[in-house]
């Protein structure tokens, strides 16, 4: 897939007061065979919130960040060591509420295609994980277990590795722009 295929547009970026704010970096980076791939985290057994469970870099907004997008480049340097500039920002896709403990996540995309050889998980981060983006588009499906009347879910399982929840609506989100299924960040 060629790297001038990705057209992002800006969503509405604004801070919610109602909930707790969030946000994380969708790095997509060409690897050595130029080949495109999303790097996701795999969160620390031992944390008390989605321990053990696929996401991607980033988290809560502290009151010493500036902006959602200061919080996802503070954050993804704290857990995987990654330095990312607000110039690989492309854009950001719709914010993604999680069900269980109520955070709105703003997900920025960044395009990147060096800095990715010495990363180094902390200890919220279990194992840095990074998956094609063709095996992605290949492995989405509905996830029965957690949809309903109302919400259709999706899951990835890939390479023995099963993304769900918020997660999984972020990267579904994303595939959909990059197939051209969503013109606008509107859910």
């Amino acid at each position: 897939m060629p790297k001038d295929t990705y057209k992002l547009h800006l969503s509405d970026t604004h801070q919610s007061n109602s909930v707790e704010n969030s946000s994380v970096l969708v790095i997509i980076y060409y690897n050595h065979m130029n080949i495109p791939v999303v790097i996701f985290t795999k969160r620390s057994s031992k944390l008390r919130n989605h321990a053990g469970e696929i996401s991607f870099p980033g988290g809560r907004m502290s009151m010493h960040d500036n902006s959602l997008v200061d919080t996802a480049i503070r954050e993804t340097f704290e857990e995987i060591g990654l330095k990312v500039s607000k110039e690989n920002i492309v854009g950001c896709l719709t914010p993604t509420n999680t069900y269980t403990t109520k955070i709105l996540i703003f997900p920025f995309v960044v395009m990147m295609t060096s800095g990715l050889n010495n990363l180094v998980p902390n200890e919220e981060v279990e194992e840095i994980i990074e998956i094609p983006l063709e095996r992605l588009m290949n492995s989405v499906e509905i996830d029965k277990e957690h949809s309903s009347n109302t919400y259709k879910m999706f899951k990835f399982i890939v390479e023995g590795h099963l993304i769900w929840g918020a997660t999984a609506r972020i990267l579904k989100n994303l595939l959909e722009v990059i197939e051209g299924k969503k013109t606008s960040n509107v859910p």
